[in-house]
């Protein structure tokens, strides 16, 4: 009878056992390993963003045509950003339910927006000098790197802008939103596009032209200048 009682708890007593020499191993091995894994995310991270001005700041020196502008935007969005995320985020909930050739002709409307403000904005980009903080690890999968934007001419107030970028295991260090004084473009962009959906009746198919419209106006408003 003992031994049937005793049988239970000894197994219980071995196992919580074994579970706190599991866990301080684990623990071990978060200490040892971790700090390398974090500090090889957030170089990585911030090797991206020095990447992605000196890019810029290449074009900008080239004194680019609006076509050269067109074709360095489209090589920025594909290999610094992760397009496809940004795109699914940025349709919020609405992305569910649509059909492919929606998200297709969505995913088309949003880089011609982008496309458009690039090359009427591009120039202005030539005042500004962008000078790194930190970089930071939030999780395992994400890393956000924060810097200062200073405008050269003193015509703008310096600003704070933070680059979140996505440090997912076996895949390549892309960014996923950027926050300019606190304020996240992508949730920016995902808060309009789900207003003008709702406003809408619900139709995915109204987003998608009014983008088509705002690229169109970005072209004109541009031209006109």
């Amino acid at each position: 009878m003992a031994s049937t009682v005793f049988s239970p708890l000894s197994k219980t007593i071995f196992s919580g056992q074994r579970l706190r020499n599991s866990l301080m191993q684990l623990a071990l091995f978060v200490l040892l390993v971790s700090p390398a894994q974090a500090n090889e995310r957030i170089e990585e991270s911030a090797a991206l963003i020095d990447r992605l001005i000196s890019h810029i700041q290449m074009v900008i020196s080239n004194n680019p045509s609006e076509e050269e502008v067109l074709t360095q935007t489209n090589y920025i969005i594909d290999h610094y950003f992760d397009y496809d995320l940004v795109a699914r985020f940025s349709a919020g909930q609405a992305w569910r339910s649509a059909s492919d050739s929606e998200r297709e002709a969505y995913k088309k409307a949003f880089r011609d927006v982008m496309l458009n403000l690039a090359k009427s904005q591009f120039k202005s980009l030539a005042t500004l000098e962008y000078f790194p903080k930190q970089a930071t690890p939030k999780g395992d999968k994400l890393v956000v790197a924060s810097g200062i934007i200073h405008d050269k001419t003193g015509e703008f107030a310096d600003a704070t802008i933070a680059w979140r970028v996505s440090t997912k295991a076996g895949q390549p260090v892309k960014i996923i939103d950027i926050e300019v004084e606190n304020i996240s473009m992508l949730i920016t962009r995902q808060q309009e596009h789900t207003a003008i959906i709702q406003q809408n009746g619900g139709s995915f198919q109204a987003l998608i032209d009014a983008l088509v419209q705002q690229a169109e106006d970005i072209t004109k408003t541009s031209e006109k200048n």
